[in-house]
């Protein structure tokens, strides 16, 4: 073999594997490429997972937020419309000293309070407007009265014990506190169909 024919042979050796080479390095570089690309998808996934949770617990607490602030809305809405019904049985209350019925009133009010208290000796706390309409009351009643104007009221009477240690509250204000403790529920029925 000449020299040049071993020239050849070299070369040809060198082009395969050359050839060869070249061969690999496109397959590990297709196999670094397609792995990036399955991990840049995976990555992408998670990526967006974790944004639509993201996306979808913001909207979540928007919407709980929202329908919160609704609710406080509407139960400021009806504690506001609760309000004005119970400021117009209050200006009625505050006029009830003009109607005729009043001392039948007062004296049912009285004799509630008196009976509930079960004593004889008790004191009467009445508003200076109805002190005198106490004392013809209690004329005609059984028991030692002591007759206080000592509050302000729309109508009705504080019967004590002497000792103030017990105290029967039986004035129209604290029996619309009860009536409203009581009837809210029912008024609300009636207003708002709940």
């Amino acid at each position: 073999m000449t020299y040049e024919d071993l020239i050849q042979s070299m070369e040809a050796g060198a082009e395969e594997k050359i050839a060869e080479i070249r061969s690999n390095a496109a397959r590990q570089s297709e196999g670094i490429i397609q792995d990036a690309e399955e991990k840049a998808k995976t990555i992408r996934e998670e990526f967006l997972a974790r944004a639509r949770a993201t996306v979808a617990d913001q909207r979540n607490r928007l919407l709980y937020k929202t329908r919160l602030d609704e609710r406080s809305a509407g139960i400021a809405a009806k504690e506001e419309i609760l309000n004005a019904v119970y400021s117009r049985v209050t200006g009625h209350l505050g006029k009830i000293r003009e109607k005729n019925d009043y001392r039948s009133l007062f004296s049912r009010l009285l004799s509630e309070s008196l009976e509930e208290m079960g004593e004889n000796s008790v004191v009467l706390h009445v508003d200076p407007r109805d002190e005198a309409l106490c004392r013809e009351v209690v004329s005609q009643m059984e028991g030692n009265f002591t007759i206080n104007p000592d509050i302000k009221t729309w109508g009705g009477v504080v019967v004590s014990s002497p000792d103030d240690q017990i105290r029967i509250h039986n004035t129209l204000e604290s029996r619309l506190e009860r009536a409203k403790i009581l009837t809210k529920r029912e008024i609300c029925r009636i207003l708002f169909g709940e």
